[in-house]
């Protein structure tokens, strides 16, 4: 199975992989998130036609139907093939618009691909516009009060260790001389990096490359799950590697197969951050080398 996309930015097909997951050939067969294709399919499925408009072709930009390759162009053209390359089902969505009927009251303007015809068709298609946003961008989601303990590693090797007791306790630098209590703000913005920590653009996993090293953050969670996180940087962008295991003492099947599976995922891709989610590690561990100084 495979679908066709077109808009301004250009074509971009996604398809079906031998695992049945939905992948991106523009991004090397990246997964796209998992229910957007079914809610393309079935939002398509359900439209129905309503209303006859314009076949004037000079007229159906007015309504978003224009040729969705123009530049600037507001229409998409969506087609679904099977595996074998026949068409199934091919149309250009345009302008949503409100209306009132007894079938719905959102609809969007269609036409045929080879046909001038407008229609007003019930319902809409959520499409994103830029392929990139088809993207599965997912991580790592650690929620804040599951950490345990946090080791910041600088590009010098000055390591701080930064942990707690149990859930919703305060955070602690250790230190050999004593245990210092950790700024809330500081706390909360280095946990908030782990959650929900999404990336901004991918590519196969490379090796080569002029990078330097900017951190390593050791995470470890309250139920076992260890997560080795190194962020790089190449120019003025932010690159990171992320590698989890699951500790002997707290090793279960299910925790252990998570394990695996995000690996899987991890060892074979290079995930590029922004510069304000590369902040959320780099600011704490600034902060923290600074206050080290004073001591």
């Amino acid at each position: 199975s495979r679908i066709i996309f077109v808009n301004s930015s250009g074509k971009f097909a996604f398809h079906r992989n031998s695992d049945s997951i939905w992948v991106s050939a523009k991004k090397d067969d990246y997964p796209v998130l998992p229910k957007l294709i079914g809610r393309i399919t079935t939002q398509l499925a359900d439209m129905k036609r309503i209303e006859k408009k314009t076949r004037i072709k000079e007229r159906l930009k007015k309504i978003g139907l224009e040729n969705p390759s123009d530049p600037g162009s507001n229409a998409a053209l969506v087609r679904l093939e099977s595996s074998n390359g026949k068409v199934l089902a091919e149309v250009i969505l345009g302008a949503q618009t409100s209306y009132k009927t007894t079938l719905a009251s959102k609809g969007t303007f269609i036409r045929g691909v080879d046909d001038d015809q407008a229609w007003l068709a019930s319902g809409t298609v959520d499409l994103p516009y830029h392929p990139d946003d088809w993207l599965d961008k997912r991580l790592i989601d650690i929620e804040p009060n599951s950490i345990q303990n946090l080791q910041l590693i600088g590009s010098n090797g000055e390591t701080f260790l930064i942990a707690r007791q149990k859930p919703g306790d305060q955070f602690f630098i250790l230190t050999p001389a004593r245990l210092i209590k950790i700024d809330s703000d500081l706390q909360k913005t280095l946990t908030a990096g782990l959650s929900k920590l999404t990336f901004d653009d991918v590519f196969r996993l490379k090796k080569d490359g002029q990078k330097t090293k900017e951190l390593n953050l050791l995470v470890s969670t309250f139920n076992g799950l260890k997560i080795d996180l190194t962020l790089w940087r190449n120019g003025e962008t932010f690159l990171i590697d992320l590698n989890t295991y699951v500790s002997l003492i707290d090793k279960t099947l299910v925790a252990d197969s998570k394990s695996k599976e995000l690996n899987k995922q991890f060892h074979t891709w290079n995930y590029v951050i922004s510069k304000w989610k590369a902040k959320r590690f780099l600011d704490p561990l600034r902060a923290l080398q600074a206050s080290s100084k004073k001591m």
